[in-house]
């Protein structure tokens, strides 16, 4: 036989003793007529206070068994609420691995367009020794960046580390390397990237800051049509440095502009597809700007073109 437990058990006690009371009651009640006055009265004051008394008992039977079903039910609640807790911190660490996987196959992209292009230069053109070096040195340099690039994504994205080592670094400097590495990809839709930048200095993490700029041009490029003109700028304004980087291409309305650092979000999906796009690069771009102490402003008007504005302050510029 299953045992009751503690609280059941006194439960059951309390209604047993009421049945006892009210059946001693009754039997008092039913021999009324046989006893003497003086012993009649006392019987029906014992009477009147074992019917209180029982119909206590039984409410505290009755409560404590309601309370030991709450009690249960709440353990219960919290152990369901705890299981889904730990189900949804697995999907979001799924869903960070998932994030960093895709993310990298994009930056992937952008350092293997350049060496694959400046690599066609090589095989496919007769070229002097000066050219013919410095697109060896593109190659190399980017395959260095690439290997830098990964070990910097996977401390960003999968352990989710918010410091990065800032140095010191020329803006104008930054620009060149960038510009190199986007003419591949510019010159090859038929755009002219104009390179403008003031005299200053910077903090940055030049891996990372590089990938941003670059997303952005990329990003600016995608928007373009042949014949039409992307610029990357460099200016020193009051407190700090910005850069812009802007184009002539289809620009963006205002509900768009809100949802575009958004992971995977594409604005024109079957062109950004065309275009291998993954809707990855802004999204990026804007944690390597929170890492700088910055963000990624926009101003857009539809059928006129974007500009996009970095603006590093304190610290990470000084001129």
């Amino acid at each position: 036989m299953k045992k009751l437990s503690p609280t059941l058990a006194a439960a059951c006690a309390a209604m047993c003793a009421v049945a006892v009371l009210l059946g001693l009651c009754a039997a008092i009640l039913a021999a009324g007529g046989a006893l003497s006055g003086a012993a009649y009265r006392r019987f029906l004051i014992l009477y009147a206070l074992a019917v209180p008394a029982s119909a206590a008992l039984a409410a505290w039977g009755c409560s404590a068994v309601r309370r030991r079903a709450r009690n249960r039910g709440e353990v219960q609640e919290a152990q369901r609420q705890a299981l889904e807790g730990e189900l949804e911190n697995l999907r979001a660490d799924a869903e960070r691995r998932e994030e960093f996987i895709a993310s990298f196959a994009h930056e992937l992209k952008t350092p293997l367009t350049a060496i694959i292009g400046y690599a066609d230069m090589l095989r496919s053109k007769d070229m002097a020794p000066k050219p013919r070096f410095t697109a060896a040195g593109y190659i190399f340099s980017e395959g260095k960046r690439l290997e830098a690039l990964s070990l910097k994504l996977l401390e960003i994205i999968v352990l989710g580390r918010q410091e990065i080592q800032k140095r010191r670094y020329d803006p104008g400097l930054l620009l060149r390397e960038v510009a190199a590495v986007s003419v591949p990809s510019t010159g090859g839709d038929g755009l002219n990237l104009h390179l403008k930048c003031e005299k200053g200095e910077v903090w940055i993490e030049p891996d990372l800051f590089k990938t941003l700029l670059i997303n952005l041009v990329d990003n600016a490029r995608k928007a373009s049509k042949k014949g039409q003109s992307v610029e990357l700028i460099g200016q020193n304004e009051p407190g700090g440095f910005a850069f812009y980087v802007r184009d002539q291409g289809r620009g963006m309305k205002p509900e768009e502009l809100q949802k575009i650092t958004e992971p995977f979000y594409m604005i024109d999906k079957s062109r950004s597809r065309a275009q291998n796009g993954a809707g990855l690069g802004l999204a990026l771009s804007k944690k390597i700007a929170e890492l700088h102490g910055s963000q990624l402003e926009y101003s857009s008007t539809p059928g006129e073109g974007t500009t996009v504005r970095v603006f590093l302050k304190g610290r990470e510029a000084a001129s």
